[in-house]
């Protein structure tokens, strides 16, 4: 079988069963990931006996590691939006009031990023991961981590201006 056919068989049904706990353009991402993974490690698979069940069960794990995740990234968001709420507060009331709007619509407008660049942003920016360390933690290029922070920011920039 080849990729072609791999992916045609089964990016349908895992995307669909993936769409179930995550949003459907996040969903497409991770089987892909997923798929792209299998395939390169193809050679080591050889005990799989059925590579459905195996690719439902990755993407299932994916899944899950992606939910786990994203919880992490909003408990430590909430932590450093904490800090920063109390530090406007104190300042002036007005102060606290732009904050808050302008927290809603970086909240927003991250949220409309795609997954891969989505945790490319979050990595960077909430947790100060340097690009070699995200790379290495996402499995892709520092040139790629450097493409997918340009492109974020420069939706973020195209969001927070249209508001």
């Amino acid at each position: 079988m080849n990729f072609d056919q791999l992916y045609t068989e089964l990016f349908p049904r895992l995307v669909q069963m993936a769409s179930a706990w995550i949003a459907r353009e996040d969903a497409e991402d991770l089987v892909q990931d997923v798929l792209v993974k299998l395939w390169e490690r193809r050679d080591g698979l050889t005990f799989v006996a059925n590579i459905h069940t195996y690719a439902s069960a990755a993407v299932r794990h994916k899944c899950l590691d992606y939910l786990k995740h994203q919880a992490y990234v909003r408990e430590h968001r909430h932590s450093v939006w904490a800090n920063l709420h109390l530090a406007c507060e104190l300042e002036s009331p007005m102060r606290y009031v732009e904050y808050r709007e302008l927290s809603a619509r970086i909240e927003q407008a991250v949220s409309r990023l795609p997954q891969r660049g989505r945790a490319v942003f979050q990595l960077s920016r909430y947790e100060n991961k340097s690009n070699a360390e995200i790379a290495r933690e996402l499995g892709i290029s520092v040139n790629t981590v450097e493409c997918h922070m340009t492109k974020a920011l420069g939706r973020l920039h195209s969001y927070l201006n249209v508001s």
